[in-house]
């Protein structure tokens, strides 16, 4: 008999021995609770008197008296989570999340194989690694694990699951490559694995997994290129890959796009040309990328995207106008395409976009006047348009929606006077108007 088994029997026997009428279940519970430290409200109904668990807090039990749930979910439960939760053989949901709850994870766990199907200890203080026995919940279509402490790699039998519908892994520690294996996850949803050190590349398995909708990989060390067969992922709505080193070209297409948020910001060294079958993803809302090497023309059917809120594509090395097309997003908040190559003027359309807050054009070739109707119709909080060659006056109403905060037209060569405008808008907290050509006093 194993030393583990040996404090289980003498556990259970103690337990036993003062308390005949429990069932299995219950004696497993007290004797989780030994390490596992519940607050008065929970303990006090865990009572060593009852024949069975089913009336204890956080516990359900199906007809068989059988514990099926366990859920103590920010309840203030701290301790550790001991061996003994592998003797629930017949738990099918197990959640414990928002607590205090520190330790490793017991590798015991991977005994409730029979029908676990929910498992959710994430924002907790867990530590160690991810036991490679969780690979034995074959029925498990729920994990979460996220906001701990979890360190080591992804064990390649945890992805292992054709029933593995949601799961997240993020705000870890986790390192290593993501496994080959996630292409097993045929079921899959969701995968979340942002913020920890995972390292390689996204697997080219990744494309069996039709049914994804969230992927989720930013503020990783990935690197190589995004794999083609994510064109088979046509469901896919959310895919975040910010703060990585990815490389290479945008190889997968979406024919019927489903996509609502789409960045690969920061750090990465994708390149090649805006995707042009972005024009098929009507429903999509955020997009941005952010510090890449991208070069090529701003589509212009971008300006079929009516949902779009956030187009960010700064810091790339797009030529070309502006397409005036971009007017026609009338859902637009945030309009970034600063630190490119892009000239021309400023499209007079830009003007009627009513939800537009901030607005960054610094950094190009651009010239031209400023639209005369630029803030007139918009609810502007920050307009940037340094380091370009705009000529002409400041817009004379440009603080007509009384938000405006940050005005940065320096480094360009306007000319004429401040408006009275500017001088009376009350929310306005820097203007920055240096190296440029005005005349006039200081309103």
């Amino acid at each position: 008999m194993g030393l583990v088994l040996w404090h289980w029997f003498l556990l259970l026997f103690t337990l036993v021995s003062s308390s005949w009428s429990l069932n299995s279940d219950a004696l497993a519970l007290l004797a989780l609770s030994k390490n596992l430290i519940l607050p008065s409200s929970i303990s006090s109904s865990w009572n060593a008197s009852d024949r069975t668990p089913c009336e204890w807090r956080g516990v359900l039990c199906d007809r068989n008296t059988n514990v099926f749930s366990l859920d103590l979910s920010s309840s203030g439960v701290s301790g550790s989570l001991g061996p003994e939760i592998g003797l629930l053989k017949y738990l099918v949901v197990l959640t414990l999340l928002n607590n205090s709850i520190s330790g490793a994870i017991p590798p015991e766990l991977g005994n409730c194989s029979i029908m676990l199907d929910q498992l959710d200890l994430s924002d907790n203080s867990l530590s160690g690694e991810i036991p490679e026995s969780l690979g034995n919940l074959k029925k498990l279509s729920w994990l979460a694990l996220y906001s701990n402490s979890l360190d080591g790699e992804i064990p390649e039998w945890l992805f292992k699951n054709q029933f593995l519908q949601d799961v997240y892994l993020h705000q870890n520690n986790l390192s290593g490559h993501i496994p080959s294996s996630v292409g097993q996850m045929t079921s899959l949803r969701s995968l979340w694995l942002h913020e920890n050190g995972l390292s390689g590349v996204l697997p080219d398995s990744i494309g069996n997994c039709t049914k994804l909708e969230e992927l989720y990989l930013l503020d990783n060390q990935l690197s190589g290129s995004l794999p083609k067969s994510l064109s088979l992922a046509s469901g896919l709505k959310v895919l975040d890959a910010t703060g990585n080193s990815l490389t290479g070209e945008i190889d997968f297409h979406f024919e019927n796009c489903k996509l609502e948020i789409f960045i690969l910001s920061f750090n990465n060294q994708l390149r090649g040309e805006i995707p042009s079958w972005l024009e098929n993803c009507s429903s999509l809302t955020e997009f941005a990328l952010v510090n890449n090497s991208f070069s090529g023309h701003i589509p212009a059917s971008l300006g079929l995207l009516s949902n779009l809120t956030y187009l960010l594509l700064s810091q790339n090395s797009l030529s070309g106008a502006i397409p005036p097309e971009i007017g026609n997003c009338r859902s637009l908040l945030w309009l970034e395409l600063d630190t490119n190559m892009l000239v021309g003027s400023v499209p007079k359309e830009l003007a009627n976009l009513r939800k537009l807050q901030k607005l960054f054009l610094f950094s190009n070739f651009l010239s031209g006047v400023i639209p005369a109707d630029l803030g007139v119709n918009s609810r502007l909080l920050h307009i940037d348009f340094s380091n370009n060659s705009f000529t002409g006056g400041i817009p004379p109403y440009i603080c007509s929606g009384k938000r405006l905060k940050v005005l940065h037209l320096g480094f360009n060569l306007l000319t004429g006077s401040i408006p009275s405008d500017v001088a009376d808008c009350p929310s306005l907290e820097r203007l920055m108007l240096q190296n440029n050509y005005l005349t006039g006093p200081i309103p």
